[in-house]
């Protein structure tokens, strides 16, 4: 019988498509080249116009990523055990919920996690994968992916973490790059 892996997803650009994750290489050039941020942070909207803007954002992951029906058969077969890591913010958590039960994806995760906190993304999703013992973590911003894996040179237990990449990233090298979540699942499945 084969070993159930232990996998962690985020949420936009992974689990759901995104078409303004093409946004994220240009924008990080601009806050480091232009405006000289050098540490990875990322902006949290203070005010209820801000939100309302931030809101819409979010409401661009308006489908399910190709890959849903291999991911829910992965689960309904007991093959991974999936937990959804989503970086995003407290005021969004409704949002989340109603996507997921849209897509009837709710009950395949084993668990369903979004930064109620409000910490910055990639520390709440570093703190996530390690108290899940999360295997293999799946994710689409390459600053994260990159954050993950210096982290991950400090901890004890090795995690694969996967890149979803993107049109304007796509020629970076990486060992685990993938356009899609699709492939990134037939990935996990050779790792059984």
């Amino acid at each position: 019988m084969k070993r159930k892996i232990r996998v962690g997803l985020d949420f936009d650009g992974v689990v759901a498509y995104n078409p303004f994750r093409i946004v994220r290489a240009p924008w990080a050039f601009f806050k480091s080249r232009i405006l000289g941020i050098r540490k990875l942070t990322f902006f949290y909207p203070k005010t209820n116009f801000s939100k309302f803007i931030w809101k819409l954002m979010h409401d661009s992951s308006i489908f399910p990523a190709k890959g849903k029906n291999l991911l829910m058969d992965l689960v309904n077969n007991d093959l991974i055990e999936v937990h959804l890591v989503s970086g995003r913010f407290s005021f969004l958590d409704d949002h989340l919920y109603s996507w997921l039960d849209r897509y009837g994806m709710r009950k395949i995760f084993k668990s369903i996690n979004w930064n109620r906190k409000d910490k910055q993304p990639h520390k709440f999703k570093e703190e996530l994968i390690r108290n899940k013992k999360i295997e293999i973590f799946v994710e689409d911003n390459w600053d994260i992916v990159e954050y993950l894996g210096e982290s991950n040179k400090n901890y004890g237990k090795r995690v694969k973490i996967f890149w979803i990449y993107n049109l304007v990233d796509r020629l970076r090298k990486y060992e685990y790059k993938y356009p899609y979540l699709e492939k990134a699942l037939e990935a996990i499945i050779k790792e059984q």
